[in-house]
C-alpha cells in the first residue's frame, strides 16, 4: 500500500500529518482498520517507525536489528 509507505517515509512532522490524512482517506471504507492502525501503531509507536522521528537518532546507517540483513 503506497499510502502506508509514504506515511512511514515522511521526513517531517508536517509531512507526516498530511500523509496520515491521506492514509485515513484511502482506508475510510474500513474505519475499524483505521482505528486499529492509529491506536495500535501510529499513536504509541510513531517515534519508532516513522522516518521523521527515527532519522533524529544516530544509527550510522543501521536500520535493522537483524544481523543477516547486511550479508
Amino acid at each position: 500500500m503506497d499510502v502506508w509507505k509514504s506515511l512511514i517515509d515522511c521526513l517531517s512532522e508536517q509531512q507526516f500529518n498530511k500523509c496520515l490524512k491521506k492514509f485515513e482517506m484511502a482506508c475510510s471504507h474500513w474505519p475499524m482498520f483505521v482505528d486499529y492502525v492509529n491506536e495500535t501503531w501510529i499513536i504509541p509507536h510513531k517515534e519508532k517507525i516513522v522516518a521523521a522521528w527515527t532519522n533524529k537518532v544516530m544509527h550510522l546507517g543501521n536500520t535493522t536489528t537483524n544481523m543477516y540483513d547486511d550479508v
